[in-house]
């Protein structure tokens, strides 16, 4: 049986750092993790229509004068497609009824416009729900990600979101790291298993190019597990990606 390590795990303080970013007395300390699930159920809950998360990260803040804590939240994302938005941008607002019976201008710079004006809305309803839920004050920033194919988790999104289109995994998989190699990545290893392309016997398969040195410390390696729902089952994605030494 083999003795499997979590990349980022085994990495922490060296290259990686923790996505949660604070410290507690040991009586807090459940509380405060309780309190991290629950941000990050609900910007899932709210962005996963129109955002392709990578991750987030929360910075706890306590001002010694008021005694206040101010939690910063970071998400890390893809902006969203201009095909996908100019539908759930129509129908957001439409529902809304705020086009007052007319027809929405969805060209490139209205559109970038209303997608803006959407994740705005979107952020202060977040920070209402959290703020009415912990008490706390909350300040919600997007960093968004030029290139999907130089993040692990975008890459996992993106083959899932393939595997669901029932592209066969092969196929998928070679596409995938074809991207990447126009990149500067130095080394990416995909594995995916489950009832592949439908057969009756679940099984692994996985596909490497350039290095990945997982016992090297010094290495940045991201690394990412992601789930695909198929018609056959749920297969399992994992993505391994050497950025730089």
């Amino acid at each position: 049986m083999g003795q499997k390590t979590h990349p980022k795990g085994f990495r922490l303080v060296t290259t990686q750092k923790h996505l949660s970013e604070w410290y507690s007395s040991k009586i807090n300390y459940p509380v405060l993790i309780k309190e991290d699930y629950l941000i990050r159920s609900k910007i899932h809950d709210v962005f996963n229509e129109f955002l392709s998360i990578s991750k987030i990260e929360i910075t706890r803040i306590t001002q010694e004068v008021d005694s206040q804590e101010y939690v910063n939240l970071k998400i890390y994302a893809l902006f969203p497609r201009a095909k996908e938005m100019s539908r759930k941008v129509t129908t957001y607002f439409n529902e809304k009824n705020e086009t007052r019976g007319g027809v929405l201008n969805t060209s490139k710079d209205n559109l970038k416009a209303f997608t803006t004006l959407l994740l705005k809305r979107n952020i202060r309803n977040l920070i209402r729900t959290l703020q009415v839920e912990t008490k706390k004050n909350y300040y919600v920033t997007i960093e968004f990600i030029k290139n999907p194919f130089e993040d692990a988790t975008l890459i996992a999104k993106y083959i899932a979101e393939q595997l669901e289109k029932r592209t066969p995994f092969r196929r998928a998989v070679k596409q995938t790291i074809k991207k990447v190699k126009n990149t500067a990545t130095k080394g990416i290893k995909v594995e995916v298993s489950g009832r592949l392309n439908g057969i009756d016997i679940a099984r692994s398969e996985w596909k490497r190019d350039g290095r990945v040195p997982l016992h090297t410390l010094t290495a940045t390696i991201d690394y990412t597990h992601q789930i695909a729902h198929t018609i056959y089952g749920v297969i399992g994605i994992k993505v391994w990606l050497f950025t730089k030494t």
